[in-house]
């Protein structure tokens, strides 16, 4: 290898060594809920971080006339999304269920099938929740150029979705083994 080579070799290493080290201390941050639990003791003491997950999976309730039906969530659908047995996933929206946070509905695609919705309490809380967590990232990037910002948000996003989709491709490739984090 040319020293030119070399040295962006090493450039590379160095950025990759810097995410790396950014993505634990995300990850504490993240595992630690930080931003969901700030949001739920201002705007939901009742819920617990859990709740917060189902209700962000869940969608709110179809405004009739609407032409566009809303994705039907079901409980077996929350417990692979959330990477959880489906008992439990069942437990946590009978809670839901029972708090007024989610209504059970009939599907209607499958009469069958039971799907779930989100209460107008349940939008109310979560549309809350979320501007709890707009207002954070606003206070920490509020005195960033709009470039920057933008720049940002775009490779966050990009680095997301890429980090989805190897995980997607490596639990296809082992089977949908459970992540044990």
């Amino acid at each position: 290898m040319r020293e030119e080579e070399l040295m962006q070799e090493a450039g590379r290493m160095a950025g990759i060594d810097r995410i790396s080290s950014s993505m634990g201390r995300f990850r504490m941050l993240i595992g630690r809920r930080v931003i969901g639990r700030l949001a739920l003791r201002n705007v939901a003491p009742m819920l617990d971080v859990s709740d917060l997950d189902v209700l962000g999976l869940v969608p709110q309730r179809p405004v009739s006339g609407d032409n566009h039906p809303a994705a039907e969530v079901s409980v077996g659908d929350i417990a692979r999304q959330l990477r959880i047995d489906p008992s439990r996933a069942s437990r946590l929206v009978a809670e839901l269920v029972r708090q007024g946070f989610l209504i059970r509905a009939v599907s209607q695609q499958d009469a069958r099938r039971a799907v779930l919705q989100r209460s107008d309490t349940g939008d109310h809380i979560f549309a809350e929740i979320q501007r709890v967590k707009f207002e954070m990232i606003r206070e920490i990037v509020g005195d960033w150029p709009d470039e920057r910002l933008a720049r940002f948000a775009g490779d966050f996003d990009s680095f997301t979705q890429a980090l989805e989709a190897w995980r997607t491709h490596n639990d296809a490739c082992q089977g949908g083994a459970r992540d044990p984090s």
